[in-house]
């Protein structure tokens, strides 16, 4: 049996120590690592197992491909069912990789966006000591909407709840119930739900079901302090009507680790707009997270070779 790693700018080449680890889960299987730069069908023609992303047009002629594991908690791009060469395939993510690097990325944009980290900063670039202030809002006593209770939502209520918030969370399935937030509603209940919220946060993937989640019509009925915050995917909101709704004070700021389009091209308007915090998708990056995605995968791979239940399976129909 062959296992490859893909590796590429988001995902880095591994150790050796880090390969090692796999090859002792794996005992006669042979492990290699390719680069997604210059990866070619006949590098993976004999793969049974590939851990990274296979470049979608290559899929068709991967026959030995039987499981693929992505070192993404989002599978973008990979749940069209028709791309592969067998229907068999077994998709999984590595959702529980990123909880920590990311909610503690949220909660510094908040911090941020509400402390008017940004104003000071273009201050300090003048030498300025400036005594005026933008509008400041407390994170403690607020209400915060939590879109996507995964490991990440999850994550973000322990890190918020030692600032005494108000959690409203919301997920495709609401019978399931949640460890920690009992307020729990579905997405036909957003617009109703938005007046209360003082920060929304966005950790749900980019679904036919997500795309377009927000845009003017739910920034209008926002409160005029709230703070929106997506670390999930740039489709789930319009950008213009995002632009809008700042420059405008439709709501006070955003953060955005994601963007659409991304990348975001020179001279798009939401590089301008105000109160606003970019990061390039870069939330989940820590010294720790290439550590965290292997370790699921081995976990993962001692239960395919196991012949064990295995877990963050995609589910080629919902699209994540």
């Amino acid at each position: 049996m062959r296992i490859t790693v893909i590796y590429d700018s988001f995902f880095e080449e591994l150790s050796d120590e880090l390969m090692g680890r796999i090859r002792d889960a794996a005992p006669g299987c042979e492990v290699t690592g390719a680069d997604q730069k210059t990866i070619c069908v006949d590098d993976l023609i004999d793969s049974d197992i590939v851990f990274g992303r296979i470049p979608p047009h290559m899929l068709k002629d991967l026959k030995n491909l039987k499981w693929m594991h992505l070192g993404s908690a989002g599978a973008n791009g990979m749940t069209d069912i028709s791309l592969y060469a067998n229907d068999s395939v077994i998709l999984t993510k590595s959702s529980g990789t990123f909880g920590i690097p990311i909610s503690e990325h949220i909660v510094g944009m908040m911090i941020a966006l509400s402390r008017g980290f940004t104003y000071y900063y273009d201050k300090q670039q003048s030498d300025e000591w400036c005594n005026t202030s933008p509008d400041f809002h407390d994170i403690y006593g607020s209400t915060v909407l939590i879109i996507g209770l995964g490991d990440i939502g999850t994550q973000v209520y322990k890190h918020l709840n030692g600032f005494g918030c108000k959690f409203i969370g919301f997920r495709r399935d609401i019978s399931k119930p949640h460890e920690y937030i009992k307020d729990i509603r579905s997405i036909s209940k957003l617009h109703e739900s938005l007046p209360e919220a003082d920060y929304i946060v966005i950790c749900a993937p980019g679904t036919v079901e997500t795309a377009g989640m927000f845009g003017r019509d739910e920034f209008e009925i926002m409160k005029k302090r709230a703070i929106i915050i997506n670390v999930g995917r740039g489709m789930i909101i319009d950008s213009n009507a995002l632009t809008d709704a700042l420059n405008l004070k439709m709501i006070a700021g955003a953060g955005l680790d994601v963007t659409d389009p991304e990348p975001l091209p020179p001279g798009h308007p939401l590089w301008k707009a105000r109160n606003i915090i970019i990061t390039p998708h870069v939330s989940a990056a820590t010294q720790l997270t290439t550590e965290r995605r292997v370790s699921i995968f081995i976990d993962l791979l001692k239960k395919y070779l196991s012949g064990q239940e295995m877990y963050n399976i995609v589910d080629f129909e919902a699209g994540y």
